[in-house]
Protein backbone atom coordinates (compact mmCIF):
# COMPACT_ATOMS: atom_id res chain seq x y z
CA UNK A 1 0.00 0.00 0.00
CA UNK A 2 1.43 3.38 -0.99
CA UNK A 3 0.67 7.06 -0.36
CA UNK A 4 -1.21 7.50 -3.62
CA UNK A 5 -3.70 4.78 -2.67
CA UNK A 6 -4.69 6.22 0.71
CA UNK A 7 -5.60 9.79 -0.27
CA UNK A 8 -8.60 11.27 1.51
CA UNK A 9 -10.60 12.71 -1.39
CA UNK A 10 -12.73 14.80 0.98
CA UNK A 11 -9.86 16.97 2.24
CA UNK A 12 -9.39 20.25 0.40
CA UNK A 13 -6.38 22.44 -0.29
CA UNK A 14 -6.22 26.15 0.49
CA UNK A 15 -5.27 28.95 -1.86
CA UNK A 16 -2.55 31.45 -0.83
CA UNK A 17 -5.16 34.19 -1.18
CA UNK A 18 -7.51 32.57 1.36
CA UNK A 19 -8.04 34.34 4.68
CA UNK A 20 -7.21 33.13 8.15
CA UNK A 21 -10.92 32.77 8.89
CA UNK A 22 -11.54 30.51 5.89
CA UNK A 23 -8.55 28.32 6.72
CA UNK A 24 -9.56 27.89 10.36
CA UNK A 25 -13.15 27.13 9.36
CA UNK A 26 -11.96 24.42 6.95
CA UNK A 27 -9.72 22.84 9.59
CA UNK A 28 -12.59 22.79 12.05
CA UNK A 29 -14.89 21.20 9.47
CA UNK A 30 -12.44 18.38 8.65
CA UNK A 31 -11.23 17.97 12.25
CA UNK A 32 -7.56 18.48 11.34
CA UNK A 33 -4.89 20.94 12.48
CA UNK A 34 -3.14 21.23 9.10
CA UNK A 35 -4.09 21.69 5.44
CA UNK A 36 -2.03 21.96 2.23
CA UNK A 37 -1.71 25.27 0.37
CA UNK A 38 -1.52 25.18 -3.43
CA UNK A 39 -1.58 27.77 -6.23
CA UNK A 40 -3.07 26.43 -9.47
CA UNK A 41 -2.20 22.92 -8.32
CA UNK A 42 1.41 23.75 -7.42
CA UNK A 43 2.14 22.70 -3.85
CA UNK A 44 3.47 25.52 -1.64
CA UNK A 45 3.49 23.94 1.80
CA UNK A 46 1.43 22.85 4.78
CA UNK A 47 -0.22 25.45 7.00
CA UNK A 48 -0.72 24.74 10.71
CA UNK A 49 -3.63 25.88 12.85
CA UNK A 50 -1.11 26.98 15.49
CA UNK A 51 0.47 29.50 13.10
CA UNK A 52 -2.96 30.88 12.23
CA UNK A 53 -4.07 31.24 15.84
CA UNK A 54 -0.95 33.32 16.53
CA UNK A 55 -2.51 35.90 14.20
CA UNK A 56 -6.07 35.55 15.44
CA UNK A 57 -8.07 38.73 15.20
CA UNK A 58 -6.28 39.89 12.06
CA UNK A 59 -7.47 39.56 8.49
CA UNK A 60 -4.49 37.57 7.30
CA UNK A 61 -3.97 35.96 3.90
CA UNK A 62 -2.02 32.73 3.75
CA UNK A 63 0.72 34.45 1.76
CA UNK A 64 1.72 36.02 5.10
CA UNK A 65 1.74 32.78 7.12
CA UNK A 66 4.60 30.32 7.67
CA UNK A 67 4.25 27.14 5.60
CA UNK A 68 5.79 23.77 6.44
CA UNK A 69 7.68 21.83 3.71
CA UNK A 70 6.03 18.51 4.57
CA UNK A 71 5.17 16.06 1.76
CA UNK A 72 5.51 12.52 0.42
CA UNK A 73 5.56 11.11 -3.12
CA UNK A 74 2.65 8.95 -4.38
CA UNK A 75 4.85 5.85 -4.65
CA UNK A 76 6.11 5.95 -1.04
CA UNK A 77 4.99 3.07 1.16
CA UNK A 78 2.28 3.99 3.65
CA UNK A 79 4.67 3.15 6.50
CA UNK A 80 6.91 5.98 5.27
CA UNK A 81 3.88 8.26 5.40
CA UNK A 82 3.41 7.25 9.04
CA UNK A 83 7.05 8.18 9.70
CA UNK A 84 6.55 11.64 8.17
CA UNK A 85 3.33 12.19 10.09
CA UNK A 86 4.95 11.29 13.41
CA UNK A 87 8.30 13.02 12.87
CA UNK A 88 6.77 16.27 11.60
CA UNK A 89 3.98 16.05 14.21
CA UNK A 90 1.24 16.89 11.71
CA UNK A 91 -2.34 15.71 11.23
CA UNK A 92 -2.25 15.73 7.41
CA UNK A 93 0.45 14.65 4.95
CA UNK A 94 0.30 16.10 1.41
CA UNK A 95 1.04 13.78 -1.53
CA UNK A 96 3.06 15.63 -4.18
CA UNK A 97 4.29 14.58 -7.64
CA UNK A 98 6.61 16.81 -9.68
CA UNK A 99 5.68 19.80 -7.53
CA UNK A 100 1.94 19.29 -8.07
CA UNK A 101 -0.41 18.49 -5.21
CA UNK A 102 -2.01 15.10 -5.87
CA UNK A 103 -4.02 15.09 -2.64
CA UNK A 104 -3.38 14.37 1.01
CA UNK A 105 -3.96 11.74 3.62
CA UNK A 106 -4.78 12.14 7.29
CA UNK A 107 -4.66 10.20 10.54
CA UNK A 108 -7.97 8.44 9.98
CA UNK A 109 -6.94 7.12 6.55
CA UNK A 110 -3.57 5.99 7.89
CA UNK A 111 -5.29 4.23 10.77
CA UNK A 112 -7.45 2.30 8.30
CA UNK A 113 -4.36 1.41 6.26
CA UNK A 114 -2.79 0.04 9.44
CA UNK A 115 -5.92 -1.95 10.21
CA UNK A 116 -5.85 -3.63 6.80
CA UNK A 117 -2.16 -4.47 7.19
CA UNK A 118 -2.27 -6.00 10.66
CA UNK A 119 -3.18 -9.55 9.65
CA UNK A 120 -0.86 -11.70 11.80
CA UNK A 121 2.13 -13.01 9.87
CA UNK A 122 4.08 -15.78 11.58
CA UNK A 123 5.66 -17.62 8.67
CA UNK A 124 6.41 -17.35 4.98
CA UNK A 125 7.06 -14.07 3.20
CA UNK A 126 5.43 -10.97 1.76
CA UNK A 127 6.05 -10.07 -1.90
CA UNK A 128 4.74 -6.97 -3.69
CA UNK A 129 4.54 -6.92 -7.49
CA UNK A 130 3.70 -4.15 -9.94
CA UNK A 131 2.38 -4.59 -13.47
CA UNK A 132 0.17 -2.78 -16.02
CA UNK A 133 -3.53 -3.36 -15.36
CA UNK A 134 -3.88 -4.55 -18.96
CA UNK A 135 -1.44 -7.40 -18.20
CA UNK A 136 -2.84 -8.29 -14.79
CA UNK A 137 -4.16 -11.81 -14.36
CA UNK A 138 -4.35 -13.45 -10.94
CA UNK A 139 -4.46 -16.84 -12.64
CA UNK A 140 -1.15 -16.14 -14.43
CA UNK A 141 0.48 -14.78 -11.27
CA UNK A 142 -0.67 -17.86 -9.35
CA UNK A 143 0.69 -20.14 -12.07
CA UNK A 144 4.11 -18.44 -11.97
CA UNK A 145 4.27 -18.64 -8.19
CA UNK A 146 3.08 -22.22 -7.84
CA UNK A 147 5.39 -23.43 -10.62
CA UNK A 148 8.23 -22.59 -8.21
CA UNK A 149 6.67 -24.76 -5.49
CA UNK A 150 5.34 -21.80 -3.46
CA UNK A 151 1.73 -21.41 -2.31
CA UNK A 152 -0.18 -18.11 -2.19
CA UNK A 153 -1.85 -17.71 1.22
CA UNK A 154 -3.30 -14.23 0.79
CA UNK A 155 -3.68 -11.62 -1.99
CA UNK A 156 -4.30 -7.87 -1.90
CA UNK A 157 -4.72 -6.04 -5.23
CA UNK A 158 -4.82 -2.23 -5.50
CA UNK A 159 -3.85 0.63 -7.80
CA UNK A 160 -0.11 1.10 -8.17
CA UNK A 161 1.83 4.38 -7.84
CA UNK A 162 0.88 5.00 -11.48
CA UNK A 163 -2.89 4.67 -12.15
CA UNK A 164 -2.30 2.45 -15.18
CA UNK A 165 -0.49 -0.11 -13.00
CA UNK A 166 -1.74 -2.70 -10.53
CA UNK A 167 0.02 -3.44 -7.24
CA UNK A 168 -0.31 -7.02 -6.04
CA UNK A 169 0.73 -7.92 -2.48
CA UNK A 170 1.16 -11.66 -1.92
CA UNK A 171 1.53 -13.53 1.33
CA UNK A 172 3.49 -16.67 0.45
CA UNK A 173 4.08 -20.00 2.15
CA UNK A 174 7.88 -19.99 1.83
CA UNK A 175 10.60 -17.76 3.29
CA UNK A 176 13.10 -18.63 0.56
CA UNK A 177 11.74 -17.18 -2.66
CA UNK A 178 14.88 -15.88 -4.40
CA UNK A 179 14.36 -18.24 -7.36
CA UNK A 180 10.70 -17.19 -7.54
CA UNK A 181 11.68 -13.51 -7.64
CA UNK A 182 14.15 -14.20 -10.47
CA UNK A 183 11.47 -16.12 -12.38
CA UNK A 184 8.90 -13.35 -11.97
CA UNK A 185 11.38 -10.74 -13.17
CA UNK A 186 12.20 -12.86 -16.22
CA UNK A 187 8.51 -12.88 -17.08
CA UNK A 188 8.27 -9.10 -16.86
CA UNK A 189 6.82 -8.60 -13.37
CA UNK A 190 8.15 -5.66 -11.38
CA UNK A 191 9.17 -6.72 -7.85
CA UNK A 192 8.62 -3.68 -5.61
CA UNK A 193 9.30 -5.17 -2.18
CA UNK A 194 10.06 -8.41 -0.34
CA UNK A 195 9.86 -9.15 3.38
CA UNK A 196 10.19 -12.29 5.41
CA UNK A 197 7.00 -12.59 7.41
CA UNK A 198 8.51 -12.16 10.85
CA UNK A 199 10.51 -9.11 9.69
CA UNK A 200 7.35 -7.52 8.27
CA UNK A 201 5.40 -8.24 11.45
CA UNK A 202 8.15 -6.71 13.60
CA UNK A 203 8.36 -3.62 11.41
CA UNK A 204 4.58 -3.23 11.57
CA UNK A 205 4.70 -3.60 15.35
CA UNK A 206 7.32 -0.86 15.69
CA UNK A 207 5.51 1.53 13.34
CA UNK A 208 2.20 0.86 15.11
CA UNK A 209 3.79 1.66 18.48
CA UNK A 210 5.10 4.97 17.09
CA UNK A 211 1.73 5.78 15.55
CA UNK A 212 -0.14 4.99 18.77
CA UNK A 213 2.23 7.21 20.73
CA UNK A 214 1.53 9.98 18.23
CA UNK A 215 -2.22 9.41 18.60
CA UNK A 216 -1.85 9.40 22.42
CA UNK A 217 -3.50 5.99 22.61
Amino acid sequence: MHAGSIINEELISLDPGDTLEKALRAMDEFKVEHLPVAADGRYLGLVAEQHLLDKEGETVFLTNVQLMPVMVAPEQHFLEVVDVLCEADVSVVPVVKDGQLVGCTDRAHLWRAFHHSLTPYSEGSILTLEMPWKDYSLAQVSHRVESEGVKILQVLVSDGPQPENAEVALRLSSRDIESLIESLRRHGYGVRAFYRAEEYAEEMKQRMAAFMRYMNI
